[in-house]
């Protein structure tokens, strides 16, 4: 399984500690627990990191990281049929943040995978870096990613 994440340069090493979600939460999981937000492809990672950026501030520095997991690990699957019909409108909700919560206290798999809020066609995947199966993971060196400028022309 490849995942993908694109972050600054300046946070590449620690791109997959877990520790950004510690600090300020997120969608899916409270702050205070480690987790990683990946994707299951390049673009997804774009689209779910523009939606975080300002455009007049965005610089040339980041970067895409691949890394690879076993396809035969085990995950937990949420499904959007199964949540509330505003769940793409809600940030750092509580009733949201409880399946994260409850993923990261039964500890049986270090895979969470959700729909994108963006693309709910889309799956973003998110990893409890503190799980063993981590072990597995090879992270390849960050390349250098530059967001097309037509992206931003509608903005």
């Amino acid at each position: 399984m490849q995942l993908w994440r694109i972050t600054t340069r300046r946070y590449a090493d620690s791109a997959f500690s877990g520790i950004g979600n510690k600090r300020v939460g997120s969608r899916w999981v409270p702050p205070g627990l480690l987790a990683v937000y990946t994707s299951e492809h390049p673009a997804t990672a774009v689209v779910e990191t523009l939606v975080h950026l300002d455009p007049h501030h965005l610089a040339h520095n980041h970067v895409l990281i691949r890394a690879e997991l076993p396809d035969d690990l085990p995950f937990d699957e949420v499904r959007a049929d199964s949540l509330p019909a505003d769940w793409r409108t809600r940030f750092e909700d509580g009733e949201l943040q409880q399946v994260g919560r409850d993923w990261v206290a039964r500890g049986e798999c270090a895979l969470l995978i959700v729909p994108s809020a963006v693309v709910p066609q889309a799956r973003n995947i998110i990893l409890n870096p503190l799980h063993g199966d981590m072990a597995e993971m090879q992270i390849h060196p960050p390349e250098p990613f530059d967001f097309d400028g037509r992206l931003f022309k509608a903005l």
